[in-house]
């Protein structure tokens, strides 16, 4: 599994391209799937609290998030986290001791909401690679477009020839291509910053 270093701040190489985009892409299908999950396992649990049968579902879906948790922080690269221990090795006290972890809700609450940033990094990301891809093979396919409506190129002022337009769209891969090491590494320091803040040992603050 591809890890970050959510603290590089160093200028964006070529060699980190893969990794970050690997990083970026897998981190949306697995921030939904925890956002889904322990969404509707949250409000399954408070809703049903009062007749007691919410308790173990709410439960269940705190280790859910820890274990959702477990995985960014191999993803990002951080210390493990040592959890509070139980006072006893009942059943009872070591519900208790995952209730009362202020990580547990932590863990809960970056499952929840991890979506956003993984969304946010997966579209850009996305988004530039077509942008380069696309640019890159027009010329394979554009002229199997339909012709009922003006290409960008003609709209800027380029005419309407057809290796004019292919150019054109080579010129913005170009740019696309040259940008996409930093917009990749942006993204995925914006997503992995984000499960540092909330995962990471030093977030705790006790």
């Amino acid at each position: 599994m591809t890890t970050i270093d959510a603290a590089l701040v160093s200028a964006p190489t070529y060699s980190r391209l893969t990794a970050d985009t690997r990083y970026v892409l897998s981190g949306f299908p697995t921030g939904l799937a925890a956002t889904i999950v322990c969404a509707t396992g949250l409000s399954l649990g408070l809703g049903l609290a009062v007749l007691w049968i919410g308790v173990p579902i709410l439960i269940a879906t705190m280790m859910l998030a820890r274990g959702f948790a477990v995985t960014e922080r191999t993803r990002i690269a951080v210390a493990p986290f040592v959890y509070r221990a139980a006072a006893s090795d009942t059943v009872i006290s070591r519900l208790i001791a995952v209730v009362t972890d202020p990580q547990s809700w932590r863990d809960l609450a970056h499952a929840m909401l991890r979506c956003v940033p993984s969304a946010i990094a997966f579209s850009v990301v996305v988004s530039w690679w077509a942008a380069v891809a696309g640019g890159m093979t027009w010329a394979l396919w554009g002229w199997s477009l339909p012709q009922d409506g003006k290409e960008v190129p003609e709209l800027l002022g380029f005419g309407d020839d057809y290796w004019r337009i292919v150019g054109f769209y080579l010129v913005v891969a170009a740019v696309f291509a040259l940008t996409l090491p930093a917009v990749a590494g942006w993204a995925a320091r914006f997503e992995a910053g984000f499960a540092q803040r909330l995962l990471s040992p030093g977030a705790r603050g006790n």
